[in-house]
């Protein structure tokens, strides 16, 4: 098996978001790529990260009292949600093609889409589905639109859904939701490219240059914690696990080379969860 890698040398083309031994990652897509409609109001927005997201690939129906669809996942991840009140004299219709183009032109590709009774009650996608009552309208106004893109190894969806109410309001939702989890961002927080296997490749490293660099900053001991790529297999944890402990003894004896006291720093490891293997550092009292 071809050596794990653990990110150690810090992007050059991204330097710029880098602040005193701080690296920013993109933690999700946002909807502020897509435009807004035109002289709409936005009733509602929020980023958040979220628990069992419906991405909904098939009509509503209720099936012996329970409302379901053919075709779903609920799936955690980053949801960036905005709701418009379309202005008097817009339709809902409108606002489902203005969003739908944005889509295209983004390179979305299509999922599913539904419009007026082939979607089922726009009950069941205000109430179950969306838990925006306000979006309960008429179900021969309605439409749906669901599509993918692949953005940094992850699944990104794209979602619109259009109604106009009874009370002839006509509202427009827009969702962005990136699949799977989001990156923690920590201070004093490194990506790393490979692992290095001696000491000095080590000391020629970036990462390893701004770990001494914290050390240089203050006296307090650091806590170093070395995260590897995840593992799809058992045989892969093994290895990674090997590797993590070979990089922790040669991390200890360079950090001593370089006159910085053992009593001056604690290392743990783990393999992680993530696409990318991380350092980072934090303050021990």
């Amino acid at each position: 098996m071809e050596s794990m890698t653990i990110f150690y040398s810090l992007l050059w083309q991204t330097s710029s978001l880098m602040l005193a031994g701080l690296f920013i990652l993109p933690v999700m897509v946002s909807a502020d790529e897509i435009a807004p409609f035109p002289n709409a109001t936005l009733n509602l927005e929020f980023k958040q990260q979220v628990t069992s997201y419906p991405v909904i690939s098939s009509a509503m129906k209720k099936v012996n009292g329970v409302v379901t669809a053919d075709s779903d996942q609920w799936l955690d991840g980053s949801l960036d949600r905005k709701l418009y009140l379309l202005p008097s004299g817009r339709s809902s219709d409108e606002a489902y093609r203005f969003f739908t183009e944005q889509f295209e032109k983004l390179g979305v590709a299509p999922v599913f889409s539904c419009e007026r009774f082939s979607c089922g009650a726009s009950n069941f996608w205000a109430n179950n589905v969306f838990d925006i009552a306000r979006l309960y309208g008429l179900d021969k106004t309605q439409a749906y639109f669901l599509g993918e893109k692949k953005i940094n190894g992850k699944t990104v969806y794209y979602l619109v859904y259009t109604v106009r109410r009874g009370d002839k309001r006509e509202y427009a939702l827009v969702d962005i939701f990136t699949a799977g989890k989001t990156k923690v961002v920590r201070s004093n927080q490194v990506v790393l490219t490979s692992l290095p296997t001696s000491s000095f490749t080590l000391a020629r490293s970036e990462a390893y240059k701004f770990l001494l660099k914290a050390f240089e900053n203050q006296t307090k001991p650091l806590l170093i914690t070395v995260e590897s790529a995840s593992a799809e297999r058992v045989s892969e944890v093994d290895s990674l696990s090997r590797q993590l402990q070979q990089f922790k003894s040669l991390l200890q004896s360079r950090l001593r080379e370089d006159a910085i006291g053992s009593s001056r720093f604690r290392i743990q490891w783990f393999v992680g969860d993530q696409e990318e293997g991380l350092m980072y550092w934090q303050l021990l009292q």
